[in-house]
């Protein structure tokens, strides 16, 4: 890795210590912005054109004027790896609104802050299992607003809190009307009986990447995989339990509160067929 970070902020690529961004930015004042984070495996970026469409598609429904296309921030995201010298990472982009004044003033300057950063990290091959509690935070999927990957991210937040003190590795969301959502930072599967079920979209999860490559892998599998509404009481009997996102893949639940999850027979063919896919798509 270069001695020196490079990051990309508003058009320039900086040294990371140097990189500044206004303290009158809309994104630090209010959490008007959307983040994406992606995973590089040897010095290329998983599925970033997916991760870039959701990004734009946020932008959008945030009424952020946003005209930089999804294929010139994926070249930055290639650059700025490349600079880094990064292997196998993290790869990060926010966009806010940008500076404003105090208050609701939606008049902003110069247009939105855009801050691409890509950083070497080691993952562990077999990542740890998880042990999950269920959270008390209920978010109102009525609105908009949890189906975006937004900057204000305080109702997770919160949930991570509860997961920490019950000594767990992250907590189980529902909306208003009980149906379960997620996890804080991951979607969530329930296997039962041969089949894997996932919560409808309708009921406020993030449409997430590996969540949809999970699904489409279950089907090439021919694995029975649905997405419906259910509570916590289908979680009762499941057989297994997994949790998917870009950075740690699909890792198995072992631990709901008190319960153990001990089976992990699809998850494990699941991480399998991932971990394939990751390769074929990026030649590796």
């Amino acid at each position: 890795m270069p001695l020196i970070n490079y990051a990309y902020v508003n058009g320039r690529f900086v040294r990371e210590n140097e990189a500044t961004v206004s303290i009158f930015d809309r994104g630090f004042l209010y959490g008007d912005g959307v983040f994406e984070t992606m995973r590089i495996y040897d010095g290329k970026i998983f599925r970033a054109r997916a991760h870039l469409d959701r990004l734009v598609g946020g932008l959008k429904e945030l009424e952020i004027d946003f005209r930089t296309p999804a294929e010139e921030l994926m070249v930055i995201g290639e650059e700025l790896t490349k600079r880094n010298g990064v292997a196998n990472g993290i790869a990060r982009v926010y966009v806010t609104s940008g500076q404003s004044a105090f208050g609701q003033d939606l008049n902003v300057q110069g247009g939105p802050t855009t801050v691409f950063v890509a950083k070497p990290f080691e993952f562990q091959t077999n990542p740890a299992a998880l042990h999950v509690t269920v959270s008390s935070v209920r978010l109102d999927t009525n609105s908009q607003l949890p189906r975006l990957k937004t900057a204000n991210r305080l109702p997770y937040i919160l949930a991570r809190h509860e997961a920490k003190r019950a000594a767990a590795h992250d907590a189980l969301l529902r909306n208003i009307n009980d149906r379960v959502i997620e996890l804080t930072i991951s979607n969530v599967f329930v296997a039962k009986n041969g089949e894997v079920f996932t919560p409808s979209l309708d009921d406020g999860p993030l449409a997430g990447i590996t969540r949809h490559a999970a699904l489409v892998l279950a089907g090439e599998i021919r694995l029975p995989a649905y997405e419906m509404s259910f509570g916590l009481e289908f979680l009762s009997d499941a057989d297994e339990m997994f949790a998917t996102n870009s950075l740690i893949e699909i890792v198995p639940i072992v631990k709901l509160d008190d319960r153990t999850i001990p089976r992990r027979t699809i998850t494990e063919r699941l991480q399998q067929e991932y971990q394939k896919l990751v390769r074929e798509e990026l030649g590796l």
